[in-house]
């Protein structure tokens, strides 16, 4: 007869316990980021290389919980959700901190000197933006505790799922902004291309910053629902 195991049997906490905290150090990282561009723009290359490396530790830290999950969540663990769908959703979760420390990097690789001031102050409502969407991701997670004590109940799930379409809202802004940023770095001409071609970089990758945040709410959607 198959021994099938109680989550607590393996783990001695739950799974949903593990995401919960590594969307936590994933917030962190986004924070950090922030920060960092600020310290950028200000010129204390220093703090920058400091907030690199910080944000490197968390992408570690987030790195670990990963693994763990993924190494306990076995074909005899009892879930209440699909175990593939759970997976699923650590891997896209996990790539918002992974955009997080690509941007950390970039931001050491050239001083910037000949960007103008409204393309910087694009890149701080960028950011904030992002913030935003990362916070009420973390709104949506902090239910995962009431969800796991209903057994996901409907009510609770439907509660829960409020924060998506407002996830998914922000995640559109930042386009927005996005497309306004690259607008205007495809027209600097006063820039220096190396400056502008790193810029844009930076563009793109925090767009998947918040990309990659709709997708994991849509993830955690796709898991409460097909359970």
């Amino acid at each position: 007869m198959k021994f099938i195991r109680s989550v607590t049997d393996v783990f001695g906490y739950s799974p949903f316990k593990a995401l919960r905290l590594h969307a936590e150090v994933c917030g962190r990282a986004v924070g950090l980021l922030q920060k960092q561009f600020h310290a950028y723009r200000k010129g204390k290359f220093d703090e920058v290389e400091k907030l690199r490396d910080e944000i490197d530790e968390l992408e570690h830290e987030a790195d670990k919980i990963k693994e763990e999950i993924r190494g306990n969540i076995t074909n005899s663990l009892m879930l209440l959700v699909d175990r593939h769908d759970l997976l699923n959703f650590l891997t896209v979760q996990d790539e918002i901190i992974n955009y997080c420390e690509h941007v950390g990097h970039m931001l050491t690789f050239r001083n910037v000197k000949t960007a103008p001031e409204d393309i910087w102050d694009e890149f701080n409502i960028l950011l904030a933006k992002i913030m935003e969407a990362v916070n009420e991701y973390e709104k949506l997670m902090d239910h995962i505790a009431t969800l796991v004590a209903s057994s996901f109940s409907k009510k609770e799930i439907a509660e829960a799922l409020l924060h998506v379409p407002e996830i998914e809202n922000l995640e559109h802004e930042c386009d927005m902004i996005q497309i306004g940023l690259h607008n205007k770095l495809f027209n600097a001409d006063d820039m220096h291309p190396l400056d502008a071609q790193l810029m844009i970089t930076w563009v793109v990758h925090l767009g998947e910053i918040a990309n990659n945040t709709a997708r994991a709410a849509d993830r955690f959607r796709i898991m409460v629902l097909s359970r």
